[in-house]
This record gives structure tokens, sequence and C-alpha cells, in this order.
């Protein structure tokens, strides 16, 4: 049987949806598709997808353009692959590779969308009713995902399938062979992870840590993620309100780790302080290691993810107190479990193979 040639259009990034698309990739059956990555650059980020492709992995790279030749070029590689299916996981590639639909009605688009509706402009949202109706497989991470798309962008539903994100659990499991415990100290850690982007709340984060400062003193918070290039001023203004709130000496902010699993696991607590998130793969990764959660309600489903009170403690959105709170009681709680398990390979194989 010839297998059926896929291109998985990603950002040059580390992000969620880079990270799943990686996920997916692994799960369809190499024996039926025929796998390639077309990686496009992502500003001047440090981190890279390259950190996650397996080494055999089949790629292309687009290479550093103007956006109307990163169009071209994007066109290119679908014109000289001729391939049965592409994919894509975020709308700023989306949004370049739908219009191409019909210049190839033999080819099936399939998108993810990694983000709810209320989160984009008024561009992105026009974008999305424009242009994902084209689309002939869209996977939204959450039911009320999907119920945007279909209520507000009016895409067929029909259209659209929800597949909660799985847990690449042999990459985790290999990530944290023969580690060992990275804090030096006999504190509680705290541990956050993320871009240093507006949307981590990160600012909250450290507000929350302050409050929660004064009440004891034998605790720290680790975060991990870019703080570089275009995060800076955001991790300037962060650190800013560290030092502020007189707990700068106690914040550790390491940058990017290729590995942030060592880190995870062996803290005592992970806080999630985002404005909102798809479907946040940290928090479902960090309960999957055993370590509780304190979280934002940022989006409806970490409800549903985190077991209030078991596993870890949810807080209002963007309220400081609360999440500060969630953070101490998460601190008593010792090593958890989840039962979150997420689509089963079998779905996405389904939307790959109709």
């Amino acid at each position: 049987m010839k297998k059926k040639k896929v291109l998985f259009f990603v950002q040059d990034s580390v992000g969620g949806a880079e990270r799943i698309a990686v996920l997916i990739s692994k799960i369809l059956d190499s024996n039926i598709f025929d796998i390639k990555f077309v990686v496009v650059p992502y500003s001047d980020v440090a981190n890279s997808i390259e950190d996650f492709l397996p080494k055999e992995t089949k790629r292309v790279n687009i290479g550093k353009v103007r956006p109307v030749l990163k169009m071209f070029r994007m066109f290119k590689v679908i014109w000289r692959e001729k391939p049965d299916i592409v994919f894509s996981s975020v709308l700023q590639l989306s949004n370049k590779i739908l219009p191409y639909r019909m210049l190839f009605p033999k080819t099936k688009f399939i998108i993810r969308c990694e983000n709810y509706l209320y989160t984009y402009s008024r561009i992105q949202k026009l974008e999305v009713f424009l242009l994902y109706r084209l689309a002939n497989k869209i996977i939204t991470q959450t039911r009320e995902m999907k119920d945007e798309l279909v209520n507000e962008s009016k895409i067929p539903q029909s259209k659209v399938v929800v597949l909660e994100n799985p847990i690449d659990k042999n990459l985790i499991a290999e990530k944290i062979q023969n580690v060992s415990n990275p804090y030096s100290s006999s504190k509680k850690h705290i541990v956050a992870s993320g871009r240093f982007c507006f949307q981590k709340g990160f600012d909250f984060l450290i507000q929350s840590f302050s409050l929660l400062k004064k009440k004891r003193d034998d605790i720290d918070l680790y975060i991990l993620g870019a703080n570089d290039g275009e995060y800076k001023d955001e991790f300037d203004r962060v650190m800013q309100i560290a030092s502020d709130c007189g707990v700068i000496d106690d914040v550790h902010c390491l940058g990017y780790k290729s590995n942030p699993y060592p880190y995870i696991k062996y803290a005592d607590c992970f806080a999630l302080s985002s404005r909102w998130e798809g479907l946040p793969n940290v928090l479902i990764e960090s309960l999957h290691l055993g370590t509780p959660v304190a979280a934002f309600k940022c989006v409806p489903i970490v409800e549903r993810i985190v077991e209030h009170g078991v596993n870890g403690f949810v807080a209002l959105p963007e309220d400081v107190d609360s999440l500060a709170e969630a953070m101490d009681k998460a601190l008593l709680l010792g090593r958890v479990s989840s039962n979150y398990s997420g689509a089963s390979i079998e779905e996405f194989k389904k939307v790959f193979a109709e």
C-alpha cells in the first residue's frame, strides 16, 4: 500500500502547539504515513523545534525571509511535494497555507486551533471566519473551542472535531531518566514554565508569590522559559515587580530549558498563572509527573484537569490572593496522581486516515 505523504507546517519554536504537532507525528503509523516537517522561522528566539524533533525526522527549512517570500516558499514546498495531507497547528501558519487549498483540490488540509477566539485580534478573528472553512478538518482542544468556531465563526460542525491533547509519556520518561534533583536548597520549590509574554501572567505569579512569602519564608520560585529577544521587555517588567515586592532574591529565572522536566518533577508545586490558554500542556505534564498544581481557572478545562483538593487547587482568574492561597495549599499535598488521558491514538489516526 502506498504511504500517504503528509507535510507538517510548524514554527521554529517550542510552544505547546509545536510540541503537540511533534507528538501527533509520532502517533501516526509510519507504515501508513510518510511525514515531513516544514520548519518556518519564528522571530528571534533561543529555543528551536529541533530540540524535540527525532533525529530521523524528514524536514525542510523555509529560512529567514520576508513574509511575502515566506508564503511563496511554503507554496513551493506544497507544489513540489504534492502531499496527500497538509497539517498546521497555529493560526500564523494556517492563515498562509489555507488559501492554497483551492489550488490543491486533491490535498486534504487539516488544521489545529490552538487558542480561543476571544484571545484573537479583530483581524485574526476575520481570518478564522474567512479561511478556516476552507479546511477539510479542524482539530480543537476543547469542546468550548469547538462551540466558538461553530457558533461565532459559523464553521460547519461536521468539519470540527474535539481532540484533547495527549501526553508524550515516552518523551517525558526519556527526559527524566537518570536525572538528579536540580534544586540545591532545602526550601519548598514552586515552579512555572512558559515564555515571558503577557499571556503567561508572570506578573500575577510574582505578586501571589510575594503574598505567600509574607506567610512562610521556606519557599522560592523558579520560572523556566525564554526571557530574551522579543520577551525581554516583559521579562524586565516582571522583574521590576519582583524587586518592588521585595522577592527578587527568591525568584530564579533560568531562561529556556530544552529539558524542563527535572525541575517540574522535583518541585513541590507547579503554578499556572496564565491569563488565557488553549489547553495547558505543562499543567497536565506536571500532574503526570506527580507534582501538585495551583492554577488560575483561565479556561474552563482547568477545572476538569485539576481535581480540586486532590492533586491541586484551582484559583479564581487573575486573582493574586486566590493563587497565593492555592499555592500554599498545594505545597501540603506531596506527590499526586492524575486521571487525565487526552484523546486516544486511534482518534488522531482517524482524522488523518479519513
